[in-house]
């Protein structure tokens, strides 16, 4: 249990300090609150619509949260909501929950498989949003590793248009990984705790490993990572910066001096939102 809640106090990037409060938008006819997009209960999105939208004009952030897969809550990516929505009031945001994963009932494919219906009830619907089908997701530790398999693998309209990272697993071959029992922990609610290595079963690892599957059309991409990441080995940008490089596809790749599993000094945390929002800015518009 110490393990678990050590592991998820990582995964969703919390530190330790307390913040500060978050002023979210209140629910009104432009901020839709709770909206299933499934018929799970976990399947749900806070929407956030500008009130000068146009069809086929107004982007969609899509954010994804962390939590090992099996923990995590949309409410945990609320700082971004506001950043984003300060940045780019012109955009639109969904923020989402999925489906977690237990030993039950495992994180792959079912959260593939939530992403995907997100997409698709954003674009049944963006008539009546008044929002474009094109989206950039942005995902942070286990969110990040889904929205660049997601990204990699599964746009096959590539409507996705850019992806962000911070400290996403991205090759789940790296050597590095081995022994990681934090990180282990994590995975094994995504292919359960038959596999805890690679050599274990190469197939399935290769499957869920975003680096494994980039190809020439992968969108753009923004990585953060950090060099004291006690889950996510240090290595894990360089891989996925090489493979991006190799199939020429536009990157952007920062590793942080004595940082954590995103937990940014007060200095690199402002860099993580600069860098942010100009990449958006220049592959997003």
């Amino acid at each position: 249990m110490l393990i678990c809640l050590l592991l998820t106090m990582l995964l969703t990037g919390c530190a330790s300090e307390d913040k500060a409060p978050v002023v979210m938008p209140a629910e009104n006819e432009n901020h839709l609150l709770n909206l299933a997009y499934g018929d799970d209960p976990q399947q749900k999105m806070d929407l956030f619509l500008p009130k000068n939208r146009k069809t086929n004009v107004t982007k969609v952030f899509i954010l994804i949260h962390g939590g090992g897969w099996f923990s995590g809550d949309k409410m945990d990516f609320n700082n971004e909501v506001v950043m984003i929505h300060n940045s780019f009031p012109d955009y639109a945001i969904a923020n989402i929950n999925y489906r977690l994963g237990t030993k039950e009932s495992l994180g792959f494919p079912k959260q593939i498989n939530d992403l995907q219906s997100v997409v698709a009830f954003l674009n049944k619907n963006y008539k009546e949003y008044h929002i474009a089908k094109e989206y950039a997701m942005v995902g942070i530790s286990a969110g990040a590793h889904l929205a660049m398999l997601y990204s990699y693998k599964y746009n096959a309209n590539r409507q996705v248009k850019a992806v962000c990272s911070i400290v996403g697993p991205a090759d789940f071959s790296d050597p590095k990984y081995e022994g990681n029992t934090l990180f282990t922990t994590g995975l094994n609610y995504v292919v359960g705790d038959g596999y805890p290595r690679y050599s274990d079963n190469p197939l399935l690892y290769n499957t869920i490993s975003p680096a494994k599957l980039v190809t020439s059309q992968s969108p753009k991409t923004l990585m953060f990572y950090g060099d004291e990441d006690p889950l996510v080995p240090n290595t894990q940008g360089g891989i996925l910066r090489e493979k991006l490089n190799a199939h020429h596809v536009y990157n952007e790749y920062y590793k942080y001096n004595g940082a954590a599993h995103a937990n940014w000094s007060e200095a690199q945390a402002a860099d993580v939102a600069e860098k942010t929002t100009n990449f958006f800015r220049t592959y997003f518009k």
